[in-house]
């Protein structure tokens, strides 16, 4: 069974492998056949991250990177380790 757009929520937490970059420098993964957007992640291709989904539209989705909330150290988008 495909998933598409109508079955992800806005405001939810999902993994993704982000595996390009956009022309504006927006990670670009995929949650089965839904094309993400991820803003602030470019450092991030080739890896896998729980994304927040933040605008839903017909075809893809806008999302951002979901920070630990139990951890101190996180990472902010453009790579850099904020302790």
């Amino acid at each position: 069974m495909k998933m598409g757009v109508e079955d992800l929520i806005e405001g939810e937490t999902y993994e993704v492998r982000l595996n390009a970059r956009s022309p504006k420098g927006e990670s670009i993964g995929r949650i089965n056949d839904v094309v993400v957007f991820v803003k602030n992640a470019k450092a991030r291709i080739g890896k896998t991250h729980k994304v927040k989904i933040t605008k839903l539209y017909r075809t893809f989705a806008y999302a951002e990177l979901a920070e630990p909330k139990d951890s101190s150290k996180y990472f902010i988008g453009n790579g850099s380790l904020v302790i």
